[in-house]
């Protein structure tokens, strides 16, 4: 599951696709008591793994560490996402000490000119890089690195790869830039062409071939045995994929949900479409009701085909509300009875 437990941001990046800072969500976030109380209902679902994203998730950081205390303490993973720009080594400890194992910090270039200008703070590419330092100095287990593409820093991809393998990262993810939020304002001035991304691929496929070996073989560059934050994880993601996994071919028991920082359950955060609200019911009770078969609804079948590639988040339709600009599409599972009702397979799949 995937919460977030803000959407204010200390940053306005170029590309954010959810207009962090600025969208319509900010004005109804839930409250601390809300929740503490929405993670009480999951630490009895024992989820398999919850990560805080935003917004910046360390503006609530209080907050954070109380909830990963009582979701670790249940046996849930707990991670973030974060722009690494409020991290200090007295929160990295604090945050470990609640049960968050696991952490992601953006890094989209090698260096401060190119970082900066799609992040648009100065001195924010030294905070990344410092962060994700003190997260690896103080233990968390896994620190993976973001990269956004841009026109202008799409070059850099191995070098700010070299980059955070020296830093001892575990993972590097790499996936399109997507037209939505600021990133659908701003695509004239960041978007890369076609060509570029055509080269992206390439090298990153060269990329795995070149620093990706079997566990106990020794690396092509350094000829040395790596351990496993050496041997660091390359993925080229593909945002679209789910859009088109989930409402065909595993529609009758979907493993992921998101929660939005007004209570909303997200079916995806690319739609604009929302099947229930933990103000209104307890999370535990849509799942009884049978969220693990929301992509049945037509509805989200309905907006889910209308998306093929990347292009096509940020087409307007008039009849469609723009996600992270207009409100969304309101439909509750419960109280609309959207699927007719919870079966046994609902109650297994969840």
């Amino acid at each position: 599951m995937s919460f977030d437990i803000t959407n204010k941001c200390n940053f306005r990046c170029l590309h954010c696709y959810n207009r962090s800072g600025e969208n319509p969500v900010i004005a109804k976030e839930l409250t601390d008591d809300e929740v503490l109380e929405f993670a009480y209902d999951l630490a009895n679902l024992k989820l398999f793994n919850f990560c805080f994203c935003g917004g910046e998730p360390f503006l609530r950081f209080e907050l954070m560490c109380k909830v990963a205390e009582i979701l670790s303490a249940s046996g849930s993973m707990v991670s973030f996402v974060s722009n690494g720009s409020l991290i200090t080594e007295e929160k990295a400890k604090k945050l470990l000490a609640s049960g968050v194992t696991r952490g992601q910090v953006s890094l989209d270039g090698d260096n401060p000119v190119s970082y900066e200008r799609l992040r648009g703070l100065e001195g924010s590419f030294e905070k990344a890089v410092n962060a994700i330092k003190i997260l690896k100095e103080v233990g968390f287990k896994e620190v993976d690195v973001a990269f956004c593409p841009t026109s202008w820093n799409i070059n850099e991809v191995e070098s700010t790869f070299l980059l955070c393998k020296e830093l001892g990262v575990s993972g590097f993810r790499v996936q399109p830039l997507m037209l939505l939020g600021r990133g659908k304002e701003n695509a004239e001035s960041i978007l890369p062409t076609p060509l570029q991304y055509r080269e992206l691929v390439k090298t990153i496929n060269l990329m795995k071939e070149k620093y990706m070996f079997e566990e106990g073989s020794t690396c092509a560059v350094c000829s040395l045995t790596p351990s496993a934050a050496h041997n660091m994880n390359i993925e080229w993601g593909d945002p679209v994929d789910h859009l088109i996994r989930f409402p065909t071919i595993v529609e009758h028991c979907s493993t992921f949900a998101g929660l939005k920082a007004d209570g909303s359950i997200q079916v995806s955060p690319y739609l604009p479409i929302t099947v229930g609200n933990i103000r209104r019911h307890k999370f535990s009770e849509y799942c009884d009701k049978g969220l693990a078969r929301m992509w049945e609804i037509p509805k989200v079948k309905e907006l889910a085909r209308r998306v093929v590639s990347v292009k096509d988040m940020g087409r307007s339709d008039k009849a469609i509300p723009t996600v992270w600009f207009d409100d969304d599409i309101d439909l509750d599972l419960i109280d609309d009875n959207l699927l007719g009702g919870a079966d046994e397979r609902s109650k297994t799949c969840v």
